[in-house]
């Protein structure tokens, strides 16, 4: 050691005695650093993919983008204080040291291994006037004072799935109301807390179900897709449509007192029944007749072959809640008031009065709402002219359209068979053919219809002039809006075969 301290000084001492010059040498690069880390979501605390992170240092700017797992490496960062930006526009300040890899502490990050998690649920109330707090503010403050958030639905319940256990803050701020409060969370445990001392969590609710049977009026035919539901209060619609066979199954309804309610169209009847806890209620099928409660028709009248009145009675709807209006229908129900909408259903006989509303186009605007809102529409046979000035491109009628009565070229017939190739009504109807009658000079021909038309009814249709139109659909219908158009070549009359008048009954739900 003596030998060493005695050189050192020796040459020490003859550097001194040289004089200094300047030998071109640079100063000593300091190496870079490279930092790394894994970037999470600040709500969910879960790594977060593709997203960029910077590092701004010694007046450079690098970045990375975060790979499948939320990792990023960042390399060459110059040595010295530094600024990473994570997702978020969230800064962390750092020392890279030189040759050396840092980890970047991302303090949003809750879902890495190795961390537990636990869940938390509760419900908000107002203990002072007894309700419920709605769309408050709902936090929890973890220990690294990273915050979860959610607010409170319209019955003052809220969730945290993913809660890292341990103890923390809760705190809950809604209109008229603050408190705070710590909560414990336990691996795989479900927390449950009732803000406020004053709304219980529901006890579960016991349940059971309903069957039955839906059918026509008359009780002939089971009515197939007609719609069975139940809302019980406070919990989302139960609903089942019927099958071939009219029968429907509604499960998992709170025991107890409910509104059943059945509908097909714009047949709509409500019934009181009482489920059973743990067991189904089996309705009496021999009472399976859908019977309209509150429905509303307006019928316009035309022909005095068509008497549309007459097959609604048929089903067993009462007069009263029938309203019969002539020529000056369109004036009456689409005028400024729009009478047409104190109705469920507007029905166009054959021959239906034209021409005040085919000249305004407010008022076939006004019948396009009332349909686009939930209303029905039905016409029949020379009442077409009103269905092609307001449906121009659903319904192809034979003859020039800018014409009256151009389509009034069906040729009288006594037994026309026609085909049913909608299979809901050939369901209902019991087979897939029927006869028509037509015993009057003409009738309006359709000889197609555009996409998304359905097609009930078909047959051969001869022309009054010897043409022909094979296939030639009898009756179609379309949805607009909310509501339904119908129209039928043929309506009821005197001499009309008995399949045409079943088959005008279970159109009518259809409508």
């Amino acid at each position: 050691m003596r030998v060493i301290h005695r050189v050192a000084a020796v040459c020490l001492a003859v550097l001194a005695c040289l004089p200094a010059c300047d030998c071109g040498l640079e100063p000593l690069a300091v190496a870079p650093g490279v930092l790394r880390g894994i970037a999470c979501d600040p709500d969910s605390g879960r790594p977060i993919v593709d997203v960029d992170v910077s590092v701004a240092a010694a007046g450079q700017t690098l970045s990375s983008r975060t790979a499948d797992d939320g990792s990023f490496r960042i390399a060459n960062v110059p040595a010295g204080s530094a600024e990473v930006t994570l997702p978020g526009e969230r800064t962390i300040a750092i020392v890279v040291i030189a040759g050396v890899t840092s980890e970047v502490p991302d303090t949003a990050c809750r879902g890495l291994p190795g961390v537990d998690y636990g869940s938390v649920r509760g419900q908000v109330c107002n203990g002072h006037v007894g309700v419920v707090v709605a769309n408050a503010d709902v936090l929890i403050v973890l220990p690294d004072d990273s915050r979860l958030a959610t607010t409170t639905d319209a019955d003052g319940f809220f969730s945290f799935s993913d809660v890292p256990v341990g103890t923390h803050a809760l705190s809950v701020r809604g209109e008229g109301y603050s408190r705070s409060e710590a909560i414990t969370v336990e691996v795989n445990v479900e927390t449950v807390v009732d803000v406020g001392d004053a709304c219980a969590i529901p006890a579960p609710v016991e349940v059971g179900g309903v069957r039955g049977r839906v059918c026509t009026p008359d009780g002939q035919n089971a009515l197939t897709d007609a719609r069975a539901s139940i809302a019980p209060i406070g919990m989302a619609e139960i609903a089942s449509l019927t099958d071939a066979d009219g029968r429907f199954l509604l499960e998992g309804v709170p025991s107890g007192t409910q509104l059943l309610v059945i509908q097909k169209g714009t047949f709509r009847s409500e019934q009181t029944v009482t489920i059973p806890v743990g067991s189904i209620l089996q309705l009496d099928e021999q009472d399976c007749q859908l019977q309209p409660d509150a429905i509303r028709i307006a019928v316009v009248r035309g022909s005095e072959f068509d008497h549309v009145e007459q097959v609604l009675g048929s089903l067993g709807i009462d007069e009263g809640q029938i309203d019969i209006y002539g020529a000056d229908w369109a004036e009456v129900l689409l005028d400024g008031d729009e009478r047409v909408r104190d109705y469920d259903v507007l029905f166009l006989n054959c021959r239906s009065a034209e021409p005040a509303y085919l000249a305004s186009s407010i008022m076939r605007d006004r019948l396009r709402a009332f349909i686009s809102d939930g209303g029905s529409l039905y016409a029949s046979d020379q009442a077409y002219d009103l269905i092609e000035g307001t449906f121009a491109d659903k319904i192809e009628f034979v003859g020039n359209d800018g014409t009256r009565g151009a389509a009034d070229k069906g040729a009288s017939v006594d037994s026309l068979a026609a085909s049913i190739v909608d299979f809901n009504m050939s369901s209902l109807f019991g087979r897939s053919s029927a006869t028509l009658h037509y015993p009057l000079a003409s009738w309006s021909v359709v000889s197609a219809v555009a996409s998304g038309v359905t097609v009930y009814l078909t047959a051969d249709a001869a022309l009054v002039d010897g043409g022909r139109v094979n296939d030639a659909p009898q009756i179609v219908g379309f949805d607009h809006g909310q509501g339904r158009v119908t129209y039928s070549s043929f309506h009821q009359e005197p001499g009309s075969h008995p399949d045409q008048l079943r088959i005008l009954q279970l159109l009518m739900f259809e409508l």
